[in-house]
C-alpha cells in the first residue's frame, strides 16, 4: 500500500528550484575532483529503495541519499556546522506560489571513499523533515556525479566510482546513450513501449531517488501515447499522492494504466503498470535495480542496465484499489481507483488500520520509512470518514 506513498517534498523542492537555477548562478555543474583513475567501492544500506552512503565533508561524517534525478543538497543543519560559502538565493514556490529563497553553497572536501569533491554548488533545504525520517543530511546529486562513471549493485549493495570504465569490464550489448540536462546533469534515457501494433518511446529520467519502477508522466501519456492506445486504461480517479513542500495534496485527474512490453537496452519487461504523475517527465526509479546491474557513465554518456537473469522480467502484479498519501501528518485516502468503492471509500478518509496495522497516531516518518508489503490478496480497512467522521471498516482485495 505504501510503496507510492513517497513523493518527497525536498525532490519536488529542488526540481522546481532548477529553473530558477539557471538564471541565478548559470548552473549546477560546478567544481569536482582533481584526482585521476581513481576507482572506490562504497557499501550502501538501502531504505524504501533509497540508496544511503557515508560520507565526510570538511571531515565530519554524514549521511547522503544517492539521487541522480536532483542535484546536491543539504540540510540547514549540516550549512550551520560547516558555514560554507554562500553562492545566491534562489526564489523556490510549491503549488501555492512563492514560499521561500533557497541558499546555494559551494561544498568543499566532499568525500565519498577514497574521492574527494571541491566547489560543488549545494541547495540548503529549509524544510528538513524527510531528510530527517531518513536520519540522512541531503542528497548526493548528479551534478558531483557528472564527470565519474557510477555503478549500483544491489547484489553487493556497493555503490563504485571510478573515471575509467575499463575498470568496470562493462558490456556493449546492455548500453545506450545516455542525455544529461544543462542545470544538473540529470541523466535521461530512451525506452520502447508497445502494446500489439501500437509503439512508441519515452524518453525517460533515471531516477535512483524514486523507489517504483516506472512513472508516467500526464504530459506524455495524453499528447502521445492515449491517442495511440499504447496503454491499456485500468482506472481513472481524481484525488493526490503528491506531498507539496507546504504538506498539502493537490486534487488532481490520475490514470492507472498497463503496458504489455517495455524495453530498456534491449531487455524486454513485461506487464508493466503504472500511474501518471505530474512531473516534468516520466521516470525509471530505482526499483530497476533489483533486477540488473545498472551504470551511468557521465563522462561518455552511456546508460548500461546488465540484466540477473536472462529472458523477459515480468512485472505483473496486483495492487490495492486505493493509493495514501500524507494530509496533516496523518496517513489519508489521496486516490480511490475504480468504480466498485465510489461513495465508500473517499478521498480524504484517514486510514486507522490496515492489513493488521494501526496507523491511527503513528508518526509519519515511521509511514515514510516502513518497508512493510502486504503479502495477502484480501486484508481489512479501517477508515474515518472524511465529512462525517464516522469509522468504516471494509474487507478489500488487490485488484489486476
Amino acid at each position: 500500500m505504501l510503496k507510492k506513498l513517497l513523493r518527497l517534498c525536498c525532490f519536488i523542492l529542488l526540481i522546481k528550484g532548477n529553473i530558477l537555477l539557471a538564471q541565478s548562478i548559470g548552473s549546477l555543474n560546478q567544481g569536482g575532483t582533481s584526482q585521476k583513475n581513481y576507482f572506490t567501492q562504497i557499501p550502501y544500506t538501502e531504505v524504501k529503495s533509497k540508496v544511503i552512503v557515508a560520507c565526510t565533508i570538511q571531515g565530519k561524517p554524514y549521511r547522503f541519499i544517492v539521487d541522480t534525478g536532483a542535484g546536491m543538497s543539504i540540510t540547514p543543519k549540516v550549512f550551520n556546522e560547516l558555514h560554507p560559502a554562500v553562492l545566491s538565493n534562489v526564489p523556490v514556490s510549491d503549488q501555492a506560489g512563492i514560499v521561500d529563497d533557497l541558499q546555494v553553497v559551494a561544498l568543499q572536501n566532499i568525500k565519498l571513499g577514497s574521492v574527494v569533491f571541491n566547489n560543488i554548488p549545494t541547495v540548503v533545504v529549509k524544510d528538513a523533515t524527510i531528510f530527517e525520517c531518513f536520519n540522512v543530511d541531503g542528497l548526493i546529486g548528479s551534478n558531483l556525479l557528472r564527470n565519474s562513471i557510477v555503478q549500483f549493485s544491489s547484489k553487493t549493495h556497493t555503490l563504485t566510482l571510478t573515471d575509467d570504465p575499463k575498470k568496470l569490464a562493462l558490456n556493449k550489448k546492455y548500453a545506450s546513450a545516455m542525455q544529461l540536462t544543462p542545470v544538473q546533469s540529470n541523466p535521461y534515457v530512451w525506452i520502447a513501449l508497445s502494446n500489439g501494433k501500437s509503439k512508441g518511446r519515452d524518453h525517460v529520467l533515471f531516477d535512483s531517488g524514486m523507489d517504483s519502477f516506472y512513472d508516467l508522466s500526464m504530459q506524455a501519456y495524453q499528447t502521445v501515447f492515449k491517442p495511440i492506445n499504447l496503454f491499456q486504461l485500468q482506472a481513472e480517479a481524481v484525488g493526490s499522492f503528491t506531498i507539496g513542500l507546504n504538506g498539502a495534496a493537490v486534487d488532481e485527474n490520475y490514470y492507472k494504466v498497463t503496458a504489455p512490453q517495455l524495453l530498456l537496452n534491449g531487455v524486454a519487461f513485461k506487464d508493466i503498470t503504472t500511474e501518471t504523475t505530474y512531473g516534468d517527465s516520466s521516470r525509471i526509479g530505482a526499483n530497476l535495480f533489483k533486477h540488473g546491474l545498472v551504470t551511468l557513465d557521465y563522462k561518455n554518456k552511456t546508460f548500461y542496465f546488465e540484466p540477473y537473469k536472462t529472458g523477459a522480467i515480468d512485472l505483473e502484479a496486483t495492487d490495492w484499489p486505493f493509493t495514501p498519501t500524507v494530509k496533516n501528518n496523518k496517513l489519508v485516502v489521496g486516490i480511490v481507483w475504480g468504480k466498485l468503492w465510489n461513495n465508500i471509500i473517499l478521498p480524504g478518509d484517514e486510514i486507522l488500520q490496515f492489513d493488521g496495522k494501526t496507523y491511527e497516531g503513528v508518526d509519519v516518518c515511521s509511514i515514510l520509512t516502513s518497508s512493510h508489503k502486504s503479502a495477502s490478496q484480501m486484508a481489512k480497512l479501517v477508515l474515518r470518514d472524511v465529512n462525517t467522521g464516522e469509522i468504516k471498516e471494509l474487507e478489500v482485495s488487490k485488484e489486476d
